[in-house]
Order: structure tokens, then sequence, then C-alpha cells
């Protein structure tokens, strides 16, 4: 019966284990820059909330002292719960991506796509690259890859990472 109970309590530490580190790499490491404040702070937090929530847990199963299981509680159930309701939207968002990507590729003006050259990233419309009023000449588009139909996969991935629009996404 323990190798039940040590199974079990494996598989619910390698289920938090995996659901935490999801929410870290979903909402600290793809949205900050690597040594900011603002990473360190999300990774501090990503590894502190768990210990708190696990420990919550077996205070409450092993009889600790009731303010150490009231200490721990607030923090650590109430992270558990906004844990889930940040997974389930991380995995709505994850379904959702791929047609918002989409969908605003296909939206895209088409001034904006010309103004982009193959090194060029996040162009502006041509009307607004110069101060002076005047609208300069659109530039000639550059040529497509075989295949590709003009679409992004003719820029390597590095020049599409530097887009302002899908600088949050991980490219595929």
């Amino acid at each position: 019966m323990v190798v039940l109970y040590v199974l079990i309590a494996l598989v619910v530490v390698g289920l938090l284990t995996g659901v935490h580190w999801y929410v870290w790499r979903r909402l600290v490491r793809d949205t900050t820059a690597r040594g900011g404040w603002a990473r360190r702070t999300g990774t501090a937090a990503a590894f502190a909330l768990p210990l708190i929530s696990v420990g919550a847990l077996i205070a409450g199963r092993a009889g600790a002292p009731f303010p150490l299981q009231r200490a721990l509680a607030w923090p650590g159930y109430l992270w558990l719960a906004l844990l889930l309701y940040l997974t389930l939207a991380l995995l709505a968002g994850e379904a959702v991506r791929p047609l918002l990507r989409a969908w605003l590729s296909r939206s895209e003006p088409a001034d904006v796509r010309s103004a982009e050259g193959p090194g060029v990233s996040g162009g502006l419309p041509t009307a607004f690259a110069d101060h002076s009023g005047a609208a300069a000449p659109a530039p000639a588009p550059a040529p497509a890859a075989v295949g590709t139909g003009g679409r992004e996969a003719r820029r390597p991935k590095a020049a599409r990472a530097q887009r302002p629009e899908m600088a949050w996404a991980p490219l595929w």
C-alpha cells in the first residue's frame, strides 16, 4: 500500500512540476528579457509558490501547528487555484494562437508587406518612412522563394523573430 501512495505522490509532484514549468515558460521566459528584474522576479515566484503550496498540503496532513498551517494555507491554496485558471487560460490561448496568427498575417496591409525587404524587420508603410510629408516610391517586392507563394517562409527565422507582432511567440 505504501508503494501506491509513493507512486501517486510522484505523479502529483510530476504534474505540478510540469504545469509550473509550462506556466513559467509562457508567462516569464517568453515575455521577459534575459537577466532583467521581471524575469528574476517571475523565476523566483515560480520556485517559491509551488514550494509554499506543497508545504500547505503537507502541513495539513502532517498535523503541523495551526499557526503554521494557516500561514501556509492562504498563499499555497490561493496559488493552486490561480495556477488552475492560468493553465486553462494558457491552454485555451494555445488552441487559438495558430488561428490568430493566420488571421493577422492575412490582414496585414499590402504596403506593410512590400516595405519589408528580406533583411528588414517590421517595416513601416512607405508613406510614413519619410518625414518630409511626400510619399516615397514603393520599393519593388522581393522575389519569393519557389513554392512558397510569397509567404513568410522566404525569410530566415532570425528575421521573422524580430517582427514585433511575432516577438512573443516561439517559431515552429
